[in-house]
């Protein structure tokens, strides 16, 4: 406060009392300008703070759009299904394989069977062809031929 009073007394010697009044209007103008050119550079630097945080909301938010939790879900469920739709497949695969397995075991105890009986019926043949004399029908040596002996 002292120094303004210095100053306001400088002014007064130097301007003189006339132009006093004038002076303080100009010089009142001039720190209002003084003042509104500060408070507009202030706002110019806050904008661009804005500006910076609005850019790297942007990114922030692209990036989230991007990698949408919803989706990666949707990835990782599409790949659990098509994985446990493999495993029935094969399951169903292996059941299919077991059965034709079955169906071939069951025909060749079923063919084994018929050859053993036409086996047992030769045989009988045979016996009754030798008590009589007569050789050995082909069948039976076609049953001994498959069967390995």
């Amino acid at each position: 406060m002292p120094e303004l009073l210095v100053v306001l007394v400088l002014a007064l010697v130097v301007v003189g009392p006339q132009q006093l009044p004038v002076m303080m209007r100009k010089v009142g103008q001039m720190m209002a300008q003084a003042r509104a050119m500060a408070k507009d550079f202030q706002n110019s630097f806050e904008e661009i703070g804005r500006e910076t945080e609005l850019s790297e909301l942007r990114r922030e938010i692209e990036a989230l759009k991007q990698s949408n939790p919803v989706n990666e879900i949707g990835g990782e469920l599409n790949k659990a299904a098509r994985a446990a739709q493999d495993d029935d497949i094969r399951q169903l695969k292996m059941k299919q394989v077991e059965k034709d397995q079955a169906v071939l075991e069951a025909a060749k105890a079923d063919k084994l069977a018929a050859l053993e009986q036409a086996d047992a019926d030769t045989s009988t043949e045979a016996g009754e062809e030798a008590a009589t004399g007569e050789d050995a029908p082909a069948p039976q040596k076609h049953a001994d031929q498959i069967k390995g002996r």
